[in-house]
């Protein structure tokens, strides 16, 4: 079931800590973990905020109720963006479950608009000095409709960070290096083989000595996302790697 956001607890946050905000990308579970990895290279308390299937809007609501924190990083869009390639592609199913997912109205129309507006929230309701905000990574492998929309997507972040003066943009979809050339298609069966390709990459993924996800998306090709959305340990690394120049670690990073 979906826990409202009435219930969460959060932790005791010592002073200096980083909170990271999204969605499965941030959660780690689906895809390749990194936030255990930065707040070791940072040598400062990094709180996993992210959940899985959670629109921004939905990420702004855990946000608002976060604790003040020193810094701030924001992952977020990647299941706007799906919900927008659904709707065109006639997938009410996928549609009718992300509304109930993240409580929103049975009426709500997944568009560039909706998110610019969601996101705009966010970058408010998070209370930090400082906001690293991301790029989004690539939904597929390839320069089509997915990755057309995306990068709408990525123009309107860009925007919206220019107009915050704590927030930074970090271009970390741009540094991902798309292989497979497979396009995201969000119809149903498609989308359906695609969840059910990621609930068997985790499951192998969490075996005694099972492949990396590395591996497992070296299969068909893939390099930034193994099973078409969520991260390889190689993008994970890459993600890292640019958080940790922008959040200039104290006293040194730990390489």
């Amino acid at each position: 079931g979906v826990c409202s956001l009435g219930c969460l607890t959060w932790p005791t946050l010592t002073s200096c800590a980083v909170g990271c905000f999204g969605d499965s990308h941030t959660e780690g579970i689906y895809g390749a973990p990194w936030v255990d990895e930065l707040q070791r290279r940072l040598r400062r308390e990094c709180v996993n905020f992210g959940r899985n299937a959670w629109t921004c809007k939905s990420v702004q609501r855990r946000a608002a109720q976060a604790p003040i924190l020193d810094e701030a990083v924001v992952l977020a869009g990647t299941n706007d963006a799906m919900m927008e390639l659904a709707a065109r592609a006639g997938n009410t199913g996928m549609l009718s479950v992300y509304r109930g997912l993240n409580q929103l109205p049975a009426e709500y129309v997944p568009s560039i608009e909706s998110f610019a507006t969601s996101f705009k929230e966010l970058l408010s309701s998070v209370r930090a000095e400082k906001v690293a905000v991301l790029s989004l990574p690539p939904l597929g492998e390839s320069d089509g409709r997915a990755a057309e929309l995306l990068s709408h997507y990525n123009q309107e972040i860009y925007r919206l960070v220019e107009e915050d003066e704590r927030a930074i943009y970090v271009p970390f979809g741009e540094a991902l290096e798309k292989r497979s050339g497979e396009d995201f298609d969000a119809s149903s069966p498609a989308f359906s083989q695609t969840i059910a390709q990621m609930f068997a990459h985790t499951a192998l993924r969490r075996l005694p000595f099972g492949p990396s996800f590395d591996t497992l998306g070296s299969f068909y090709g893939r390099e930034a996302v193994h099973d078409k959305i969520h991260l390889t340990e190689k993008s994970a690394r890459i993600l890292v790697d640019l958080l940790v120049d922008v959040l200039e670690p104290e006293p040194q990073a730990i390489r």
